[in-house]
């Protein structure tokens, strides 16, 4: 194997994998990456054995064809050391990598490829294409909904279905829901219904980050794969079933409560400087057009916030999470809120005024 590169290109593609890097005892090949090289594109693999990214880059000098594995710090620390706009020259000799950049030779030492895992044989059951912006802002609305380390490991991620033409994406960690729904036109799709972990979508929000563009997503039994621009993203599938949600939502809204987002985040930021630490409670007082947030803590402060609403409905008493509240305040773009209140008083729903397609609920604290 052996090929020559621009620094800065290789770097480039470096920074992108080695986060996927991992240091591991018992099966060191996990701190290097997979270089490879096979009609005329140079592929860069690293994986965590949950994620996996790979970079493709073609190849416009000479090069030799074949695959070895290196250590990716290593590698990353000698190309920054190097001349950004010099070329690097990588060879595979005697089972070490020689490589040369400017007046420097540094040989590393290898593990063999047939250690290293990957996902080559990916066989998917489902694939569709979307709008790389669309599919950032779902992640956007919901992410924050996910679970945290739970026990139920079903929460600690994020729900991708497809219902009919529609692909929808759900997060809760049992306290909190949200979901955001798209339709994808003109495509046939096969219905699945899977669970992405919380990891794989941060790194794959993280991804998009790119100019507008379609890109491709493939699915699989236990794992999803997503092409974008010269990137491949594999991400393991958390094993179980989601929870059903349906239920959560109210059958028919009436008497939603338009609430503007500016003037409701600014009450609650003033009101969560003296929550209790543990709890984050707020209380909220809604009577005669007016919204009252109060709250105090476990050294007896106290804190009220008034401000004007169009309401003329019977008084509503209600205590929440104010951190979840910001959340979804944070994550809507829409001037208003509208919020109801379900029968039983025990959650809330959220939708923005100019969004029909998302979607939240939050769990009440009990008054």
């Amino acid at each position: 194997m052996k090929f020559q590169i621009k620094n800065n290109i290789f770097i480039q593609n470096l920074q992108k994998i080695n986060r996927f890097t991992t240091k591991n005892i018992s099966f060191p090949i996990l701190e290097n990456i997979l270089i490879s090289i096979k009609n005329e594109i140079l592929s860069l693999t690293a994986t965590n054995l949950e994620i996996e990214l790979i970079a493709n880059i073609p190849l416009i000098n000479y090069y030799k064809s074949g695959e070895i594995t290196v250590s990716s710090r290593k590698l990353l620390d000698i190309c920054r050391n190097s001349l950004n706009s010099s070329n690097i020259q990588l060879e595979l000799h005697d089972n070490k990598i020689h490589i040369i950049s400017n007046q420097s030779h540094y040989i590393l030492k290898t593990l063999p490829c047939s250690n290293f895992p990957n996902h080559h044989d990916f066989n998917h059951i489902s694939e569709f294409y979307i709008d790389s912006h669309i599919l950032k802002t779902m992640i956007e609305k919901i992410y924050f909904s996910m679970a945290k380390q739970d026990v139920r490991y079903y929460l600690n991620g994020m729900l991708l279905k497809i219902i009919h033409t529609s692909l929808y994406m759900v997060a809760t960690d049992g306290y909190r829901l949200g979901i955001t729904k798209t339709i994808l036109e003109n495509q046939k799709i096969e219905p699945f219904s899977i669970i992405v972990t919380r990891k794989g979508i941060i790194e794959l929000y993280k991804l998009l980050n790119v100019s507008r563009q379609l890109i491709k997503i493939l699915i699989s039994k236990n794992s999803i794969r997503i092409y974008i621009e010269q990137l491949i993203f594999t991400a393991q599938l958390i094993e179980g079933e989601f929870p059903n949600y349906d239920s959560l939502f109210l059958k028919q809204k009436k008497n939603g409560i338009i609430i503007n987002c500016i003037l409701l985040k600014q009450a609650l930021l003033r009101a969560a400087i003296l929550t209790h630490e543990k709890f984050c409670g707020v209380a909220i007082h809604i009577k005669n057009n007016q919204l009252k947030v109060l709250s105090d803590n476990q050294e007896e402060e106290t804190v009220e916030d008034v401000f004007n609403i169009k309401y003329i409905g019977p008084s509503i008493k209600i205590s929440i999470n104010v951190y979840y509240m910001l959340d979804i305040l944070n994550s809507i773009n829409s001037e208003n809120i509208l919020l109801f209140l379900n029968n039983s008083n025990n959650s809330i729903q959220i939708e923005a005024e100019n969004d029909a397609s998302t979607t939240y609920i939050v769990m009440l604290l009990k008054y």
